[in-house]
C-alpha cells in the first residue's frame, strides 16, 4: 500500500507541473500593427489639437496596442502603432473572423504645423491636412 501511494504522490507532483513537452512553448515579441486606415479632420489650425483614429485588424494573439511618436516637425507627424503578440509553438488556432478597432491619438500641436501637414503611421502615408 505504501508503494502504491508514494506512486500516486509522484504521479501527482510530476503532473501538477504542466507538460514537460518542450514543442509547448510560448513567448512574446512586439511587431507592427496591422493598420487599416487613420482618419483625421481634412483641415486644421496651426497650433490646434488634431484628433486621429488609427483603425487596425485585430488577430487573436495580440495584447498591449499603443501608438507612439516617431518624429514630429512642422511638416508632418510619424507614428508607430505596435501591439505584443502571444506566440506559440504550435500555433493556436485562430477563428476566421475580421475584428477591427481604433486606436486614438492627439497631436498637441506644437511645434506649429505648416501646409500640407502628412500623416504617417508605419512607415505609409495616410494623406495631409491642410492648414487654415
Amino acid at each position: 500500500m505504501k508503494k502504491v501511494l508514494a506512486a500516486l504522490a509522484f504521479a501527482v507532483m510530476v503532473t501538477a507541473c504542466g507538460s514537460q513537452n518542450p514543442s509547448n512553448r510560448s513567448w512574446t515579441e512586439t511587431n507592427v500593427l496591422g493598420v487599416v486606415g487613420v482618419d483625421f479632420p481634412a483641415t486644421i489650425s496651426a497650433s490646434q489639437s488634431l484628433p486621429l483614429t488609427v483603425r487596425y485588424s485585430e488577430t487573436c494573439v495580440q495584447s498591449n496596442e499603443k501608438i507612439s511618436v516617431i518624429s514630429r516637425t512642422a511638416s508632418e507627424l510619424r507614428l508607430s502603432a505596435t501591439a505584443t503578440y502571444l506566440r506559440r509553438d504550435p500555433p493556436p488556432a485562430c477563428p476566421a473572423v475580421y475584428i477591427e478597432k481604433t486606436l486614438e491619438y492627439t497631436d498637441p500641436g506644437t511645434p506649429a504645423r505648416s501646409t500640407p501637414f502628412e500623416v504617417i503611421v508605419n512607415g505609409k502615408s495616410y494623406g495631409t491636412i491642410a492648414i487654415r
